[in-house]
């Protein structure tokens, strides 16, 4: 045989060889870079940036191209290191045989060109036949128009290439350093060193159980949707740090206390199991604590983005209850050259506009309000310029009548108020204006542009005075801060023309521009179906990145789950044929394969699980600020993800089982 052919044979014979350990680290790993193609394609396409809602839609893929390229790189690293620690006896035969260690390194080189050789074609291939479902399912979830045709992203092809053998390189780099630092006598015999009995590390134990506490604490007292978005990164962190600790630690205390109860530690199927993961701990705790942690990442981003998505429509009422809102902004100075229409006049104008549509308004209601900033303290509400102590809106008994078609009448005193946030008394002052509360409103006067305040969870106070000679007293009440000016001189009032409108979707999308026609351009219209476009959009693509994202998270925690099964069974091999060789039967070696996997395995997801629903009051908060507060629809989403997580887990368990007992067999 040639010199030059000697090397990349060998590297082929080598990887056929272990085919058990690269098979999976190949599979993966084209996973991983079909993937990354497919959102580098979607990130790119003609075809989205070609449909309404495009801006929503590339800035979720290009979301989700940062995410997968971190997790690319800890995927081939992790398996990588995995399959080196399984070949140092093989490493370290090669070199007592005569191969010195620059020979070694050309094998490692072969090797690896020849896996990222397949990991790059591979990952194209498969990234090109699936990038057109992908893409059509992209614009099923948005409620887009699906193009038919086939385009194959050069760019997308070229940064998978780049990143790939990237990563690659750099995962050749750290075998051969491991091959320049290693040892043959210490490589061959590395199968043969066992582990010491770890100490019970308390301190650590404490700090993870203290960590995981503060994190669990944060999550369950936050109460605005603000508070928990700047709160939330601190409290991952915490949980992450007390999750490493407690596995880290607390298995090893957990272990031994299984070990000190001799009803349970002193039967066949518990002993070996409990025994042999005492010792070996110390190097598995981190894998456990790494499974745990990205199921949790799949659980906390399939449900949270599904039930986004399934509450949709809900979301859009609540953002957007009326199908059409004409709003006029009354400023107080009004412009020379295009004098400002009176209310009864744009009304009147806006209703001939409507007509010319052939459409009718199931229900038609207009009123004038009043919007500022104040602050309440003891009895009293003040004007204040700036800070969002409480978004305040006021407007008259008369427009409050339109709005709810009901008669409302109000002594000059008397005000109906609807608060949100804080606590109003039956009797406070505005300024120096002393107002009673003749009734209190049991939700918001609602409008399609006052979505963000009234669901974010900021306090909103809504008074309805007797008429406009108190909303303009009101208005003229002074700052808090002693400021000169008027309110009526900062604040703005709009007068607002809300319909529901008997017709198709697109009919009530398209009466937007009709009805703002001939009014001077004193009109702006916010429509409910004109946003559901959008919406669908930003939303569609949440939940396409949602299930993305939760396969990449899947992927890697089925691959770390795969290589710890390998790596107990080949740890375990020896120990089983030595407990059969003093009288263990068949039997109980099953018996005592299944404790140790069902134990190794199911911690880390009943742990996953405990964690998501700590995670439930801040997630609900953080639903909030994208306008969901159908909590139950978030339970629902958030079991029936766990569910479905719970049975490809236990695929996962089932298959990796088997491999374990094939092992230790």
């Amino acid at each position: 045989m040639r010199k030059g052919t000697f090397f990349p044979r060998l590297a082929l014979v080598n990887l056929a060889r272990n085919r058990r350990f690269y098979g999976p680290y190949l599979v993966s790993a084209i996973g991983a870079a079909a993937m990354f193609y497919i959102i580098r394609y979607l990130t790119d396409s003609e075809i989205v940036a070609s449909v309404r809602g495009a801006a929503y839609l590339t800035s979720m893929m290009q979301l989700g191209t940062i995410v997968v390229i971190p997790f690319s790189a800890v995927l081939l690293l992790y398996a990588n290191s995995f399959v080196m620690k399984r070949r140092q006896r093989e490493l370290g035969l090669y070199n007592i045989l005569g191969l010195e260690k620059r020979h070694i390194a050309l094998v490692c080189f072969w090797e690896m060109v020849y896996c990222a050789l397949v990991i790059v074609i591979g990952g194209l291939a498969v990234g090109v036949l699936l990038s057109k479902l992908l893409l059509l399912l992209l614009l099923q979830l948005a409620h887009l128009p699906v193009s038919f045709g086939f385009e194959i992203s050069l760019g997308a092809m070229a940064s998978t290439v780049v990143l790939f053998l990237s990563l690659a390189a750099l995962t050749l780099v750290s075998n051969l350093i491991r091959v320049a630092r290693s040892r043959p006598v210490e490589l061959f015999h590395s199968a043969q060193m066992g582990e010491q009995e770890p100490r019970s590390r308390k301190l650590l134990a404490l700090v993870g159980a203290a960590a995981l506490a503060a994190g669990y604490g944060i999550a369950w007292t936050v109460q605005k949707p603000m508070e928990a978005m700047s709160l939330f990164f601190l409290a991952v962190v915490l949980v992450m740090v007390g999750t490493y600790c407690l596995f880290m630690a607390g298995s090893i205390v957990l272990l031994k206390r299984l070990r000190a109860n001799p009803h349970y530690y002193y039967q066949t199927r518990h002993f070996t199991a409990v025994s042999g993961l005492l010792y070996r701990m110390k190097q598995n705790a981190v894998g456990l604590a790494n499974i745990c942690i990205l199921s949790t990442m799949v659980l906390v981003t399939v449900s949270t983005t599904a039930s986004l998505y399934l509450g949709l429509e809900q979301t859009l009422d609540q953002m957007y209850p009326f199908d059409l809102e004409a709003i006029q902004y009354l400023s107080p100075v009004d412009d020379p050259e295009n004098p400002r229409l009176e209310p009864e006049k744009l009304l009147e104008r806006v209703q001939e506009n409507l007509a010319a549509t052939g459409l009718e308004a199931a229900r038609l209601s207009w009123y004038t309000e009043g919007q500022g900033r104040g602050i309440f303290s003891g009895n009293t509400i003040q004007w204040q310029q700036a800070g969002t102590d409480i978004d305040l809106r006021i407007l008259t008994a008369e427009g409050y009548s339109s709005y709810t078609g009901q008669e409302v009448t109000l002594a000059e005193d008397e005000v109906l108020v609807y608060t949100q946030g804080f606590d109003l008394p039956n009797s406070f002052y505005f300024g120096d204006r002393l107002l009673q509360v003749a009734d209190r409103l049991e939700e918001t006067v609602k409008s399609n542009d006052a979505a963000a305040v009234r669901l974010s969870g900021e306090p909103e106070l809504v008074l309805v005075v007797a008429d406009d000679d108190v909303r303009r007293e009101l208005f003229s009440q002074p700052f808090s801060d002693g400021s000169e000016q008027t309110c009526g001189e900062l604040f703005s009032r709009k007068f607002r023309i809300q319909m529901d409108l008997m017709g198709t979707a697109a009919e009530k999308e398209a009466a937007a521009d009709i009805v703002m026609a001939n009014t001077g351009g004193q009109v702006s219209c916010v429509s409910h179906q004109d946003n559901a476009v959008e919406l669908y959009a930003m939303y569609g693509g949440f939940v396409f990145l949602g299930i993305f994202l939760g396969l990449l998270f899947l992927l890697v925690t089925a691959l770390i789950i795969y290589y710890k099964q390998i790596s107990e069974g080949y740890e375990d091999q020896r120990r089983y044929q030595i407990m059969r060789q003093v009288g263990m039967t068949d039997q109980e070696v099953r018996s005592s394969v299944r404790s140790q996997v069902l134990l190794v395995f199911f911690l880390p997801l009943s742990a996953a699980g405990l964690h998501t629903l700590a995670a439930f009051p801040m997630l609900t908060k953080l639903l909030q600020l994208f306008q969901l507060i159908n909590n139950t629809l978030f339970a629902l989403c958030t079991a029936g993800t766990l569910l479905i997580f719970c049975a490809i887990y236990g695929l996962v368990y089932s298959l990796t089982a088997r491999t374990y007992r094939k092992i230790v067999a």
